[in-house]
């Protein structure tokens, strides 16, 4: 039977190869509007490592007449106490120059920001457990520049377990926001917070307490509309009684403390979210699935449609996108139907990708630049594989055009 076996393995190989090959178009529904969003040449900004083929976990900043980036470094995605955290500046996107490197040797460091505020740049970044299995957050921690020379001795900030996901400043303050929890554990229940800063050093909570909400969501990301109102996008990966997907949140500016969410979450997960303000238009920089998150029935225990939903949506193909949100109505707190819709997808952003930063050139242009990470595999490549092998930082120009 050695080569009817050798024939049946080689016949199930082929056709389940090209079973893969047709790509499956996505439900959610395209942009019609204005807006369109063209992107230049790709510039790689990571260098090959044997030892640290994972290079991921991006944010990009300007400061002075210079682009900074900062990203992660390890032998893979997974928790390593041999992470480490680099910068680099460029002035014209193809040429960059390390300047700080920061490991501890005993955690694994992720999570990276940077922003920029009283004439400072900061660089905030979380510590996690050396947990392979798992991420088990230790804090945060912050250092900040005036000359992109020196650098400010690492310092704790927020909460215990606390992960900050974005910051903005606004009329002069600074907001933060993040979350607390026992994320992916079989009754978890995070804690969305929100924070404000006269310092970047300094945080008290917005409203009582800080907590926004309860439930489900983690990696938040927010921007202020024209009115001065708050809307933010989180993803909503251990579900709650909203479902499983992502959130949606819109707050007042007479009240930013106060959140109001989606009664049913979206059932699209847009992982590692970053909303900015582009010519006047809401948009979201995040990971694109083409299938619906939800994978298990609702009527299922949790902790089953937890596990169900993850394993599906790992074994799956990821790619990176940029979607336009639609507001609620002046006056109101209603969202409209289809209020996420696509714009474009990324080229050549497959395996581990879809974390994104983005901040204007450093230029005279009107032009944006955006950072994204992505692994060296094809487009049909699941994502859990792309988190096992190589990854590299890229950075290309953004230019919003009205039609």
């Amino acid at each position: 039977y050695g080569p009817l076996a050798m024939v049946i393995s080689v016949f199930t190989g082929f056709v389940a190869y090209v079973a893969s090959m047709p790509r499956t178009e996505g439900t959610l529904p395209r942009y019609r509007g204005r807006l369109d969003i063209l992107l230049g040449r790709t510039f790689r900004v990571s260098k090959s490592s044997p030892d640290f083929l994972s290079n991921n976990n991006v944010s990009l900043a300007l400061f002075g007449d210079k682009m900074v980036v900062a990203y992660r470094s390890a032998e893979t995605h997974f928790a390593s106490s041999s992470a480490r955290i680099t910068v680099a500046t460029s002035t014209n996107l193809e040429d960059w120059t390390e300047t700080w490197q920061h490991s501890t040797g005993k955690h694994d460091l992720r999570e990276v920001f940077l922003w920029e505020f009283n004439h400072r740049l900061f660089l905030y970044f979380c510590r996690l457990a050396p947990n392979k299995g798992g991420f088990a957050p230790k804090g945060m921690s912050w250092t900040s520049t005036k000359n992109l020379k020196v650098w400010t001795d690492p310092s704790f900030v927020g909460r215990d377990t606390e992960i900050t996901w974005d910051v903005k400043v606004h009329d002069g303050v600074a907001y933060k926001v993040g979350y607390t929890g026992n994320h992916y554990s079989d009754k978890a229940v995070m804690s969305v917070v929100f924070d404000c800063s006269r310092d970047g050093e300094n945080w008290k909570p917005v409203g009582k307490d800080g907590v926004v909400y309860r439930g489900g969501v983690s990696e938040v990301s927010f921007a202020f509309t024209a009115a001065g109102d708050l809307v933010a996008i989180g993803r909503n990966e251990d579900g709650d009684d909203t479902g499983f997907g992502s959130q949606l949140f819109f707050a007042r500016k007479e009240d930013l403390g106060s959140w109001k969410a989606l009664n049913i979450s979206l059932p699209y997960r847009f992982d590692s979210p970053r909303m900015i303000v582009l010519s006047g238009e809401v948009v979201v920089f995040a990971r694109y699935a083409a299938h619906l998150y939800p994978f298990v029935p609702d009527w299922m225990p949790l902790l089953l449609q937890k596990l169900g939903n993850l394993i599906a949506y790992s074994s799956r193909p990821k790619a990176a996108a940029v979607y336009s949100v639609s507001l609620p109505a002046d006056g109101q707190d209603v969202w409209p139907d289809e209020p996420i819709r696509l714009i474009r997808r990324f080229e050549d952003s497959f395996g581990d990708t879809g974390f994104f930063s983005v901040a204007k050139m450093c230029d005279d242009s009107d032009d944006f630049v955006v950072a994204n990470y992505a692994s060296p595999v094809h487009s049909h490549s699941t994502w859990f594989f792309g988190q096992v092998y190589a990854s590299d930082i890229h950075v290309c120009r953004c230019v919003p055009v009205w039609r």
